[in-house]
């Protein structure tokens, strides 16, 4: 039996195309009929289908620099304008072609799905992309491995590989013929691979894509995040792009989930500071700061913190900018300033959540540091981070903000001053002797806290040059020949004392602080790093690489 619907629709569809290759030919277009076309996937991430909707086309085929796309009229200045930006900014020519209206909504509707489709899988790995990401274990590996898999994989690659290595990011950087891949491991940037241009383009546009960018702004700095997903784990990506002489640069920054979090004793603090740490965060209340540059783990350290304060009957509550750790049993909320929503703003809020424990994220401002302050002093334990180069230049900097001298006595029980060193590479570390300039130079820095060091390190600086025995990494694949593998803290930490209580309230010199947690015996940052070298741990060049102003 006849479906006299179907055959009603084949008609007027039959109509309609006849319609619309009589308009091409009246426009001197070509006329495409894109219901059931095979659309290549390289298609899929030219354009989001908002914008193929709004401006009522669909890229249908791609050669080279020349995308083909179809439009169901005379192309009008709206479409023409975004086109014509779109091909100066990223080098291609547009070659237009007439499709039904009927084909333009069946193509939009395909390319809609694809999308979400892909969207919804973010970066799910699958087999045959595990089997060869497991077989990368140093940087020629991945270098290998880049030139088996397909475009569409290269970011599984890149990314999956850097989260295997501990990098904490991975920069995309365009040249005039290549792209540069590049992991920050331990702190430094190592070359990765490099690759022609039109893998770059590609791998910009699955970014964007994923992360949920706009794929026709090429001109401004744009952020954005996705995951990827590998069996049960899951791993967040903060993404930043920015335009550069070549296209734009790609900064992707990992964010380590809850199975990365250090306990406090595996970060690498000396036992004399852990134990007034373990200490200062077991009071009922009040402030502890954490201070030093950005990367030198002060998050990680208060994220150490909280696990360990992590318990049954305690309320926990965090404001962060961004959640860099997704803490179960934490209520973790991300601040937003440019939606008005400030870390002051939700530290009020949160205060009228009944918290025992607070964790912000940093301190910036007078508004959020009296806040803050406040909090330690009606029973509240906080925990935050503030830019300052020492622990002794916390103090001063809290008064530089405004905060009012009053309010800071009896407040805060414990600063810390924090860096990162790398580690000598214990799979390819020799003993070498070090130059009388450098022994000399230790001996003057640690003679000084002598009496307050581990007795076998304190005997060594009694040795005659020719015994001392310091190590230092070669270079082998396991740390990628730079000699260092994985990093540790070195930290100076202070309680402030009724000293600098009437400091504060003078509102002294950070060098009259400094010099008062000196001669209360503060063992600094540089000392602390020594007694690592000394120990094997790191080198020289590492301690004065952070400690040096």
């Amino acid at each position: 039996m006849v479906d006299l619907d179907q055959k009603l629709f084949n008609l007027r569809r039959q109509d309609e195309e006849e319609l619309t290759q009589s308009l091409a030919a009246k426009l001197g277009l070509p006329y495409i009929d894109l219901v059931g076309y095979p659309f290549a996937s390289e298609l899929y991430l030219l354009f989001p289908a908002e914008i193929m909707t709004e401006f009522g086309f669909v890229p249908y085929l791609k050669i080279g620099k020349e995308i083909k796309i179809a439009i169901s009229g005379a192309a009008d200045d709206k479409l023409k304008n975004y086109l014509d930006e779109y091909a100066n900014t990223n080098n291609a020519k547009f070659v237009f072609s007439i499709v039904s209206r009927t084909g333009l909504l069946y193509a939009i509707d395909y390319f809609q799905k694809q999308q979400s489709e892909q969207e919804k899988k973010a970066l799910d790995i699958s087999q045959h992309q595990e089997d060869i990401i497991d077989k990368v274990k140093t940087v020629a590996d991945i270098a290998q491995a880049a030139k088996k898999v397909t475009t569409t994989d290269l970011l599984d690659l890149i990314l999956v590989s850097a989260a295997k290595m501990n990098a904490s990011d991975v920069h995309v950087e365009p040249g005039a013929e290549d792209f540069l891949i590049r992991y920050r491991v331990d702190g430094v940037l190592q070359d990765i691979l490099r690759m022609n241009t039109s893998a770059y383009k590609f791998l910009l546009s699955r970014i964007k894509f994923l992360a949920k960018l706009k794929m026709d702004v090429v001109v401004e700095p744009q952020d954005g995040r996705f995951s990827i997903k590998r069996g049960d784990d899951e791993i967040d990506l903060r993404v930043s792009t920015l335009p550069s002489a070549y296209g734009e640069s790609i900064v992707l920054r990992l964010l380590g989930q809850e199975m990365s979090i250090k306990k406090l004793v595996d970060l690498g603090f000396r036992p004399d500071a852990l134990k007034i740490i373990e200490g200062a965060i077991t009071r009922p209340h009040g402030m502890i700061l954490n201070t030093g540059p950005t990367g030198s783990g002060k998050s990680t350290t208060l994220y150490a913190m909280i696990m360990e304060l992590k318990k049954p009957g305690i309320k926990i509550i965090s404001l962060e900018d961004p959640i860099e750790y997704r803490i179960s049993g934490v209520e973790q909320s991300q601040v937003d300033p440019e939606a008005g929503y400030t870390f002051a703003d939700g530290l009020r809020a949160a205060l009228r959540q009944d918290p025992d424990i607070l964790m912000v994220g940093e301190i910036r401002d007078k508004e959020t540091a009296e806040i803050g302050v406040q909090a330690a002093l009606t029973g509240h334990l906080l925990l935050s981070t503030l830019h300052s180069n020492t622990a002794a230049a916390a103090l001063p900097r809290l008064l530089e903000i405004g905060v009012r001298p009053f309010l800071l006595a009896g407040s805060i029980n414990l600063i810390m001053g924090q860096r990162l060193v790398r580690k000598v590479c214990q799979k390819c570390a020799e003993d070498f002797t070090p130059t009388e300039l450098v022994w000399d130079e230790i001996k003057n820095i640690l003679l000084l806290i002598k009496d307050r060091i581990e007795p076998q390190i304190a005997a060594i600086l009694d040795l005659p040059i020719n015994q001392i025995k310091l190590k230092r990494g070669i270079g082998c694949p396991a740390c990628n020949k730079s000699g260092y593998l994985g990093r540790q803290v070195i930290a100076e930490v202070l309680i402030p004392s009724a000293t600098m209580e009437a400091l504060v309230a003078r509102e002294a010199t950070i060098a009259e602080f400094t010099k008062t947690a000196l001669s209360e015996g503060m063992i600094t940052m540089e000392q602390d790093g020594l007694i690592q070298v000394l120990k094997g741990v790191t080198t020289t060049t590492e301690v004065w690489r952070v400690t040096k102003d």
